[in-house]
């Protein structure tokens, strides 16, 4: 596993010991390392809190999904020396007792597949992309007690829902940004 930075290592371990925070935004740079510690953060986070819980991981599209946090999530779990089962079918990856539901954000109608799922926790990457109605359902979603937001985007135009709703009341909302 590569060597994480200060800033990274904040990413992954912000949720430890009495975090006021009930979750983290993460913008940056291209290539700056936010997903793979965001996700390394998110996996510790999720597999030493919960157990028999259900998550929600959401991308623009499944295939950016995939590309972007799915393959640095499964190598991550194969260098912690966990076992995970993928069902490329069905969209899910269960690590230990915990299953990570794998969702698209392309559209409004997107928001529709959440309805009914009772989360602990979201990951979104790019979050930025999605429609404001699916920002609105996953949280929703995540209605567990000790649940976490874990949000990573690139910035977008200033009057973006994202950012006014968000980013600019990240303290009101107790996320670390």
């Amino acid at each position: 596993m590569q060597r994480l930075s200060e800033k990274q290592r904040t990413l992954a371990t912000w949720w430890a010991g009495d975090s006021p925070y009930d979750g983290v935004i993460a913008e940056g740079a291209i290539r700056s390392g936010k997903t793979w510690a965001m996700v390394t953060g998110f996996l510790l986070w999720s597999q030493r809190r919960f157990s028999n819980r259900s998550f929600i991981v959401a991308g623009r599209t499944v295939g950016a999904l995939k590309r972007n946090v799915v393959a640095p999530m499964l190598a991550i779990v194969a260098e912690l020396g966990w076992s995970a089962h993928y069902n490329r079918s069905e969209l899910f990856i269960e690590v230990g007792t915990n299953t990570y539901y794998l969702f698209g954000a392309a559209t409004e109608a997107s928001q529709d597949v959440l309805q009914g799922l009772t989360a602990a926790g979201c990951y979104a990457d790019e979050v930025a992309l999605f429609p404001e109605s699916f920002v609105d359902q996953m949280v929703a979603r995540c209605s567990v007690e000790g649940s976490k937001l874990w949000f990573n985007c690139n910035p977008s135009y200033p009057t973006h829902f994202f950012k006014t709703e968000w980013v600019d009341r990240a303290d009101e909302k107790k996320l670390l940004h």
